[in-house]
């Protein structure tokens, strides 16, 4: 009986040690997820078959930087699936920034990052490296710093794209036409063509007045009242030889810089051209008194500050989106600066659909308001009417166009609010247009665990707690007293 038992421990200990070579040579992983976040897309799969030459991709890294970043783990996974998904098209390897100097980094573009740790009670900063180069058919790409994978796959999508288009000379399908007042470029809206050019677009200033808009290329207008007759003619002409533009245009013109006072735009020929196509920009203010940002703003006597719920800075809620619309990947609450209302016109364009709306605790002003963030806009309206309203709509025939009645969402208004998804949705709209629905998509793969599902409804977050507690103070104790009062039963009979 002995000799049996040595003989199966030594089958044991030879079959963990056959396993343990096997795996060793043989990489295999199961993605468990719902939306198979851990496996390259079908999408990304085709782009790999299709290279045209070897993409080679160089991971600069310090050697204790996963300590610090543990969802690097998925990165190695990550490049491996590339690799193998190419046929031999993907190079992969991993340099150890140790070995180089700090200057040679720096020129690659890699940047690094200062993460402070304790050291035996002493505080240490550790100087760490984590970034890709990525390069394919003679032309280089860089992130600066990986800290996880969660835009990875669509990062690496897109650089792809751009560098094809680079060496083929398609620098037209990577090029966008902007029309913006240009005293506010370089300052209120200089985010804008950085935020572009990052996206890997080239962008290329209307100077007006224009006669034509370059027809293959999209648009994008930033405002309208500095637009011209003649060149709202011109964008108007455009839209009817189907051509495929975004708007940030409000129905009102805001003291940004002074008083926050609108004023509705009077005589604007771009809101013209709009209404012409079935998109009324109206000359309200929306507000809404839950959905709203919370401002810090001075006492009027000067003796401290005071945290200020402004309803004029709305929050976007997910449930006012149009869910599954790529336009919105990576969703984030999208913070909208004194928007109007839109109204759409079925008859004039039965192609136009809603995208987004505010809350439900929401409404819109029409004559003398006033916009002071100081006043108690709350017991104003507390007993008012509530309807939600358009402020992003679209059409996706015969091309595609959006409206987000808000040309100050996309403006150094996020500095004040830190909603730098604004900036991303932007992307998100010229990407759209530009018909990259398939790469937008891809900034919806998320990686890392996300924070705890925040829900507007409270009785659906009740019922959900509820029904955690139950499950864990009632039925997991009830199931393990009767699996032990089984097991226990069942030994005394054998007994």
């Amino acid at each position: 009986m002995k000799k049996e038992y040595r003989l199966q421990f030594l089958l044991f200990v030879l079959m963990l040690v056959l396993i343990s070579l096997v795996s060793s040579k043989l990489y295999f992983r199961f993605d468990m997820t719902k939306e198979k976040n851990y496996t390259l897309s079908a999408y990304t799969k085709e782009l790999l078959l299709n290279l045209e030459a070897s993409v080679k991709v160089t991971w600069f890294k310090s050697p204790n930087v996963d300590v610090f970043f543990p969802s690097l783990k998925y990165l190695n996974d990550m490049l491996s699936e590339y690799k193998r998904c190419s046929k031999g098209n993907f190079d992969v390897s991993v340099k150890d920034t140790s070995s180089l100097s700090s200057e040679a980094v720096n020129k690659l573009g890699i940047i690094p990052r200062e993460i402070e740790a304790q050291d035996n009670a002493v505080k240490v900063i550790h100087k760490l490296y984590s970034g890709l180069m990525i390069e394919y058919m003679g032309e280089t790409r860089v992130i600066p710093f990986v800290d996880d994978v969660d835009s990875l796959e669509y990062d690496i999508g897109r650089f792809i794209l751009s560098m094809r288009d680079v060496t083929m000379g398609n620098i037209q399908t990577g090029t966008v036409s902007l029309i913006a007042d240009p005293a506010l470029l370089e300052s209120d809206y200089s985010y804008v063509i950085p935020w572009l050019e990052y996206a890997d677009f080239n962008v290329l200033p209307l100077k007006l007045p224009i006669d034509t808009v370059p027809q293959d290329l999209p648009l994008l207008v930033i405002g309208s009242d500095y637009i011209d007759h003649s060149s709202a003619a011109a964008i108007d002409m455009f839209l009817q030889k189907e051509g495929r533009a975004v708007f940030f245009v409000s129905g009102n013109k805001v003291d940004v810089k002074g008083s926050w006072k609108p004023r509705p735009k009077v005589k604007d020929f771009l809101l013209d051209v709009l209404s012409y196509h079935g998109f009324y920009i109206n000359s309200d203010m929306a507000l809404d008194l839950v959905n709203n940002f919370r401002i810090t703003m001075s006492q009027v006597d000067n003796k401290g500050t005071k945290l200020i719920n402004y309803p004029f800075w709305i929050q976007i809620p997910l449930s006012g989106i149009k869910q599954g619309n790529p336009v919105f990947a990576a969703y984030r609450p999208l913070i909208s600066f004194w928007p109007s209302s839109i109204d759409i016109d079925l008859d004039k364009n039965p192609n136009l659909v809603p995208y987004a709306f505010t809350g439900n605790n929401s409404l819109t002003l029409i004559d003398s308001y006033s916009t002071d963030p100081l006043e108690n806009h709350f017991k104003k309206f507390e007993d008012a009417s509530f309807k939600p309203s358009v402020i992003t709509a679209g059409q996706t025939k015969p091309s595609r166009i959006l409206v987000i009645s808000d040309e100050y969402m996309i403006s150094r208004a996020i500095d004040y609010t830190g909603s730098t998804y604004n900036m991303d949705f932007m992307v998100n709209c010229v990407e759209y247009i530009s018909l990259k629905d398939n790469l937008l998509l891809l900034k919806n793969k998320k990686h890392s665990p996300p924070p705890f599902k925040q829900f507007e409804d409270s009785e659906k977050l009740i019922s959900l707690i509820f029904r955690a507690r139950l499950i864990s103070l009632i039925f997991l104790p009830l199931l393990i007293f009767i699996l032990g009062l089984y097991v226990f039963i069942k030994q005394r009979r054998l007994r």
